[in-house]
């Protein structure tokens, strides 16, 4: 049940023994050719013998080799080398990296580097650079190696089958599949590191990722590439579309090519978190959000656009992720493409590099994007109630680079009008306290009075000291100068307008609804009601209906002042409002639209 170790001792003087080292060296020396069927594994072997030249017998000694022995040689042994196949061997040796278990690296790491310093010189590819002065340096059958450490409990104990805390796999591929698990074991923690296993951490990260994945594709792209839409010389070019289609093709090269970059370096936990990290936020939470509508249709520029640049995406996030969620990335690719991802090429040949103008823009229109939104929550103002305008500070940014971004920013804010600012100056108005913990280590007991003289600092002042300018309170005959962590600055809006800064980056709307506003805000209402009834009744994404819509006046006059807008919206050839929808139709929703009842019917158009 091992390597027989191919040593003969004689039997009359034990210090004559002869090492054999081919099948050829062991004929000859038996005295016959071996035949065709020859094993020589145990008992076979032991029935080859020869005299010894003192008289004696040579025997095989009884030992086995230790199995770790037989994994050590593997480099070797597979290309059955130096015997033949000599070419494959150079070109295969030696490995790019072997993954060892923390556990086992006397075993598989250590037998390897045994057996290729003992054979040293003999191996390929261990050239000494010239002038180096070093004369020998054996031979690395390895340029890296990955270490994996082990695997915990939930609460951070070695799994033993005596502690009934190990892991039953075969039970826990069934619940969340083999993906999930890869992914979770992969972006938990470097592999080099112990990780726990924990089932709801497994679902909560990548099992939501996989579902993420699975809508954007089947939810989003397959559903409606389904009405006709496939690749073709129609789509517009790549520099031809909207900036989010130009913006989501250059993140996706630069993630691309870090990705890559990451997994050259053994990095496989940063390459996939980085890529996870796209999916969801970039893709999902952002593009995929923002584009929503562009799918609707297959036949117009902007829509065909819109289909062939989440392709690529998808085709690219596949080839990328194939390492860590195999059958996933190949399911979906095959779809994509028709052929499998573990035959396609990791990186695209040539592809194109990213464009750090427009991933930088577009980084401070999601910070405005964010902050405008904290806005709205901090006065209750919903992002479906459209207001007039909003003003945005960016900090060391052109604005002319964020021009052809903003109507992406006044659609997610909801607004008119953006304009920028060139500082919060004329925004918020500064005022200061004292940080007793720190200010008091160098006032001491004058601290009541170092107190007021920080309060009584003026706005302009405070900007200033912001801006690196020296600041200092006078404390009876002595000034002493501030530092950052002495004063705790807080900021406040100036005149009607609600701020929200992180940073120096700075979002001021205007609260003010007007009717018009107002108006515009129930029709929007209107339109997410009527969209979740056509959701709840079955219906297709292209069938048209007949939409009868009455409920309090304001409601009325909101339907009727953008009947139009709400028709296009949701597919309604025909329109009836307010008395006139009541007229033969008795099966109306009655719905509430942010405290304003309505009364809400569709059917579908023969």
């Amino acid at each position: 049940w091992g390597t027989p170790l191919p040593v003969w001792v004689c039997d009359a003087d034990d210090s004559h023994i002869t090492s054999v080292g081919s099948f050829a060296d062991l004929a000859t020396r038996s005295g016959g050719p071996l035949p065709d069927a020859f094993d020589p594994h145990k008992p076979f072997i032991d029935k080859y013998e020869w005299d010894c030249r003192c008289g004696g017998r040579m025997r095989r000694t009884a030992e086995v080799i230790d199995t770790w022995f037989d994994s050590g040689s593997m480099p070797f042994a597979q290309w059955h080398y130096p015997f033949e196949n000599r070419a494959q061997f150079e070109s295969h040796y030696p490995a790019d990296f072997i993954a060892e278990g923390v556990d086992q690296t006397r075993g598989w790491f250590y037998s390897l580097l045994a057996i290729a310093t003992g054979l040293a010189d003999d191996l390929p590819n261990n050239a000494i650079a010239p002038g180096s002065g070093v004369t020998s340096i054996g031979a690395a059958p390895y340029r890296s190696v990955v270490v994996n450490d082990m695997v915990l409990d939930a609460t951070g104990v070695k799994m033993s089958k005596s502690k009934g805390n190990a892991v039953d796999v075969w039970a826990v591929i069934p619940r969340h599949g083999v993906d999930a698990i890869r992914l979770f074991l992969v972006t938990s923690s470097q592999v080099w590191i112990p990780r726990r296993f924990d089932e709801s951490a497994m679902r909560e990260k990548a099992g939501r990722f996989l579902i993420t994945l699975k809508n954007i594709y089947s939810g989003i792209f397959a559903k409606y590439a389904s009405f006709g839409w496939q690749p073709s010389g129609e789509d517009p070019a790549p520099a031809q579309r909207p900036p989010i289609d130009r913006w989501v093709l250059a993140r996706l090269a630069t993630v691309e090519r870090e990705v890559d970059r990451l997994l050259e370096e053994y990095d496989a936990t940063l390459a996939a978190t980085l890529l996870l990290e796209f999916v969801d936020d970039d893709v999902s939470k952002w593009y995929v959000r923002q584009s929503r509508a562009r799918f609707y249709d297959i036949d117009g520029a902007d829509n065909r656009a819109a289909f062939a640049t989440l392709h690529e995406v998808l085709v690219v996030v596949c080839r990328l992720l194939a390492p860590f969620a195999p059958f996933v990335a190949d399911w979906i690719h095959r779809e994509l493409t028709g052929e499998s991802v573990h035959l396609a090429s990791y990186v695209r040949e040539g592809r194109a590099l990213g464009d750090g103008a427009l991933e930088g823009a577009m980084t401070h229109i999601r910070m405005l994007a964010r902050l405008g939104r904290s806005a709205r929550e901090s006065v209750g103002i919903r992002v479906r109630q459209p207001l007039q305008t909003a003003v945005c500070v960016v900090p060391g940014a052109e604005h002319s680079a964020l021009q052809p971004l903003l109507p992406l920013l006044a659609g997610e804010l909801n607004v008119k009008a953006i304009t920028f600012a060139t500082s919060a100056n004329s925004l918020v108005r500064l005022s200061a306290k004292p940080n007793y913990r720190s200010l008091g280590k160098k006032v001491g007991k004058s601290m009541p009075l170092a107190a007021k003289a920080v309060e009584a600092l003026t706005a302009e002042a405070l900007v200033a000291f912001e801006a690196g300018a020296p600041l200092a309170v006078s404390v009876g005959n002595e000034s002493h100068l501030l530092a950052p962590e002495d004063l705790i600055i807080t900021r406040h809006a100036s005149g009607d307008l609600v701020v929200s800064g992180d940073g120096g980056y700075f979002v001021a709307i205007d609260p003010t609804i007007t009717a018009e506003l107002r108006r515009e805000g129930i029709a929007r209402d209107l339109i997410s009601r009527i969209q979740r009834m056509r959701k709840d009744a079955g219906l297709a994404v292209s069938d048209r209906i007949i939409l009868r819509v009455t409920g309090d006046p304001d409601v009325v006059d909101a339907a009727r002042a953008h009947e139009e807008w709400i028709g296009s919206e949701v597919l309604a050839r025909s329109i009836f409002v307010g008395e006139a929808a009541l007229q033969g139709q008795q099966a109306m929703d009655a719905v509430d639209l942010d405290g304003l009842a309505a009364r809400i019917a569709l059917t579908k158009e023969d």
